[in-house]
């Protein structure tokens, strides 16, 4: 499976249309809770937490979260095979691949999932579908930024993921509802045989980097943790020179000269091609943002969509798969919180992602909250007008 999965990384750009779009929708006529949690919902456990930028991880997550989100799981897979038909509907930004769904399947047989992969026009449909009355995703998903519309229409199910073992901690980033399940940021992609890259963008203005630079018209957010930092003025100012200078191209095929060495450096996120000559580095002032799932308002099989979301985000045996096997290489970093022991198992692909991301926040990297995220998405918008106007 080689396809990204990334939700979140390239659709931020789209925030601003999302926004007016769901301006004129009609929104979910309400916006139901979960299903009850199997009785003695909750856990006291306490957890045993370290700062990783403005994440907090708990270290004992598997020892002393997991085992009631598991219990939790397995109750709502019993509700999630009597609605429906076992009937599960996940719409997202890429469709899952059939490797995706067999893992799924391998523990919850008889659910049936059926998939779509919408891209830019994901809000669109999800708001489509409710105004029509036509069978919806029952998952929504991700970032703060690229979800703006759906929050803003009420499209996320009330959920109290604590009273589903998970930890109070990872859910002070996002809205209560929003189950954070991955990361994802800004990074430079590069070919290490034909250059080395600087550590900040201003660096990218040298002589030595005219006509290396790439960045795609819809990744403007690649900026916008500059200007969180340094301001709007001062990032519309960089991209300008950026772009005089000819050190930066805009490319809507960034891979091929990456991997050629013809533009050796690409200003984009996680990394996706094999090619050992390429590299994923953070650099100042660049931001790491979290990717989160959750229900659908207007779902149909509700506990089918809360089972979907944490299998997804945080089971073991998957995540392993995940941070070990060549075929999911290209799925999202795993959420921060959890435990080290985790990120320490990444190979290829997923350690060189996992590795600049985590770096990335060490080194101060900005994170998107769901109070700044407005000032996200204005700043992308500024970001856009100067890369694209």
């Amino acid at each position: 499976m080689k396809t990204p999965t990334g939700r979140g990384a390239t659709i931020a750009l789209a925030a601003a249309g999302m926004l007016l779009l769901s301006s004129c929708s009609s929104p979910a006529a309400e916006t139901p809770g979960a299903v009850a949690p199997s009785a003695g919902g909750g856990t006291t456990a306490t957890c045993d937490a370290v700062e990783v930028g403005g994440f907090t991880r708990c270290e004992n997550f598997y020892e002393d979260f997991w085992p009631e989100i598991d219990r939790q799981m397995d109750a709502l897979y019993e509700q999630a095979l009597a609605i429906d038909g076992g009937r599960l509907v996940v719409w997202d930004w890429y469709e899952l691949a059939p490797e995706v769904i067999a893992q799924f399947n391998s523990r919850y047989p008889e659910l049936t999932i059926e998939t779509r992969g919408l891209t830019y026009n994901l809000p669109s449909a999800i708001i489509s579908a409710d105004a029509t009355g036509a069978r919806n995703t029952d998952i929504i998903s991700g970032s703060l930024v690229s979800a703006a519309a759906m929050t803003d229409e009420g499209y996320w199910a009330e959920v109290d993921w604590t009273e589903y073992g998970v930890p109070e901690e990872f859910l002070s980033i996002g809205a209560p509802e929003m189950l954070p399940d991955s990361i994802n940021g800004s990074l430079m992609q590069v070919n290490v045989d034909k250059i080395e890259a600087p550590g900040a963008l201003e660096g990218l203005l040298a002589p030595e980097f005219n006509g290396k630079v790439s960045i795609a018209s819809y990744n403007p957010i690649v900026f916008a943790g500059y200007g969180m930092a340094n301001g709007e003025e001062a990032m519309v100012d960089l991209i300008g020179e950026l772009k005089s200078s000819g050190a930066l191209q805009v490319l809507e095929d960034q891979n091929s000269p990456l991997s050629s060495g013809d533009v050796p450096i690409a200003l984009n996120q996680t990394l996706f091609n094999p090619n050992p000559s390429l590299a994923a580095v953070p650099f100042e002032d660049g931001a790491v943002f979290a990717q989160f799932s959750g229900v659908n308002a207007d779902a149909e099989n509700i506990p089918g969509g809360m089972l979907w979301t944490l299998w997804n985000a945080y089971d073991p045996d998957w995540l392993e798969l995940r941070m070990t096997d060549e075929q999911f290489s290209t799925t999202q970093v795993p959420y921060p919180g959890l435990p080290t022991s985790l990120f320490e198992k990444a190979t290829g692909l997923m350690k060189t992602n996992a590795d600049a991301l985590l770096l990335g926040l060490e080194n101060g990297a900005s994170i998107e909250t769901q109070a700044t995220r407005d000032e996200w998405i204005a700043m992308t918008t500024a970001a856009d007008a100067a890369l694209n106007g």
